[in-house]
């Protein structure tokens, strides 16, 4: 399990859906009456994709496929992180394909298509980010703290000189400055280690993404800074607004926050969230309409207080299960390429015991 409360050793990350999903985490914990009753079983499901390149919707490694199955009545999230090594079944292929195949052809739709057809699924939400605007969204919530070793951190200071060369590319084609470049790249460089290590947003995507060790540690380094995001983003929210409920009562101080009613959201009130979460919505592609996002915010912010009224840590409420269930067995060879040759009925039991698991 991740160190912030999901492992130990160690999903990124964002888009419209993704950002109401931070605010499930960590909400501050305020008011909610917790016997309201659900209109339905409170699950929604979503990919959320990140990938390596300059474009969001095609065409480069799509290296974090992680399927999220929130529950906005119980405030319960579990991450399925899939990791990239993955063969799957893919039409037009004489052979199976890695996981990102599918993203690279033709972007975020193809991919969920794909991975719906492999595993049973019937998923339709997505989100996706390539990893300069997942740097761009961490930082604009002030950046994350993450268990970092010093093996880890050198490694993620080995990436520097790589990510940078990526970038002066991208200066030779007039996409990018010079000085962005230059700026980026001392701001990548890590000198600090341990428990409670503070990167910006291009330090924790090569955290995210480091593989030195293994594919499946890299995974769980993803799913640590999703969490951490998770914490951050909460963290902003708690500094600008109060909750509070019928039941409760309107807080008598404010401490200059905006008291919002769970039980009677305005669409003033959805609106000053929706500003607050704006970086999320404009750093990412996906397929959410703006009812959707207003109706599933008023729901997670009811739920983001039902499980606060437990009393127990938010990450509590986060689960986190790395498959397929090959991830570390022996890689395998298929036309020349390296990886996990997958039992699809397995995995698809294992998706439908996980993803709606409240343990």
């Amino acid at each position: 399990m991740m160190r912030i409360g999901l492992r130990k050793k160690a999903a990124a990350l964002a888009f419209r859906l993704m950002a109401l999903l931070l605010v499930l985490c960590l909400l501050p914990m305020a008011s909610l009456a917790e016997n309201a009753e659900a209109s339905d079983d409170g699950w929604v499901d979503f990919i959320l994709i990140c990938n390596e390149g300059m474009n969001n919707d095609k065409g480069n490694a799509g290296n974090t496929m992680m399927l999220v199955g929130l529950n906005k009545n119980l405030g319960r999230i579990n991450l399925l992180m899939f990791t990239w090594d993955t063969f799957i079944d893919y039409e037009g292929y004489d052979t199976p394909q890695k996981m990102d195949m599918p993203y690279r052809n033709r972007g975020a739709e193809e991919l969920v298509r794909v991975f719906n057809s492999n595993f049973g699924t019937d998923v339709q939400r997505f989100l996706s980010l390539n990893y300069l605007n997942l740097a761009s969204l961490i930082d604009a919530f002030d950046g994350v703290t993450v268990d970092v070793s010093r093996a880890e951190r050198n490694a993620l200071n080995g990436m520097v000189a790589s990510k940078r060369n990526q970038l002066q590319e991208m200066v030779g084609r007039g996409l990018l400055s010079q000085m962005v470049v230059e700026s980026l790249a001392s701001r990548y460089f890590l000198e600090e280690y341990g428990p409670n290590t503070h990167l910006n947003g291009l330090q924790a995507v090569g955290f995210g993404w480091l593989q030195y060790d293994s594919v499946y540690n890299c995974c769980e380094r993803e799913g640590e800074v999703v969490a951490a995001l998770f914490h951050s983003v909460g963290t902003a929210i708690h500094e600008s607004v109060i909750f509070y409920t019928d039941v409760s009562g309107e807080p008598m101080n404010a401490d200059g926050r905006r008291a919002i009613n769970l039980d009677h959201m305005t669409e003033e009130d959805e609106d000053f969230l929706l500003r607050m979460m704006s970086p999320i919505f404009d750093m990412s592609y996906n397929n959410l309409s703006d009812d959707d996002i207003r109706t599933i915010s008023w729901g997670l912010a009811r739920a983001a207080y039902m499980a606060a009224r437990q009393g127990v840590n938010v990450f509590d409420h986060v689960g986190m299960k790395i498959l397929p269930l090959e991830a570390k067995d022996e890689y395998e060879i298929v036309a020349g390429a390296k990886g996990h040759i997958v039992d699809k009925d397995a995995n698809a039991a294992a998706i439908r015991e996980y993803l709606h698991s409240i343990e």
